[in-house]
């Protein structure tokens, strides 16, 4: 697999959904998906797509430790498909979310981009975000304790 693989993966993706301008996605890296900002860029030395979604604004200020713990939590159970990891955007101060997706399987198992995005990937956005709102409103409830270990991860 190499980087015209992934050229050939974008527009592939870009024709699937519509979207004109491929090149400009190569370029930039940022796609919009109705309510979902995601980062795509390839990684050459591993041969995967990373993908990057934020988890917008937690309204987390006054539980930064929590929210600090939580996604180191999440990263230490993590061991999903896409192995997603978390991080804080340093511009932002967002939660973020990165996917990697080895470009292997996505062109040989003929598995479309849009439908990891539409079908998987998005929908589990979603119930990040949803966890990470129940457990730092559990942690505003209880004094700052997060829950046990493991209550939460996916």
């Amino acid at each position: 697999m190499s980087r015209e693989d992934y050229v050939e993966l974008i527009g592939d993706f870009c024709k699937e959904i519509g979207f004109e301008e491929a090149g400009e996605l190569l370029d930039q890296g940022v796609l919009q998906l109705d309510d979902t900002l995601i980062g795509i860029e390839y990684l050459d030395e591993r041969k995967e797509i990373r993908l990057l979604m934020d988890l917008g604004d937690l309204e987390a200020e006054e539980d930064r430790t929590a929210l600090f713990a939580l996604l180191l939590e999440f990263n230490s159970a993590n061991n999903g498909l896409y192995l997603p990891i978390f991080s804080i955007h340093p511009e932002s101060g967002h939660a973020v979310v990165a996917y990697h997706l080895p470009l292997k399987i996505l062109r040989e198992e003929n598995i479309g981009l849009a439908l990891v995005l539409d079908e998987q990937l998005i929908p589990l956005l979603d119930k990040w975000k949803s966890v990470i709102r129940q457990v730092l409103s559990h942690v505003r409830s209880d004094g700052g304790a997060l829950p046990s270990s493991g209550t939460f991860a996916e």
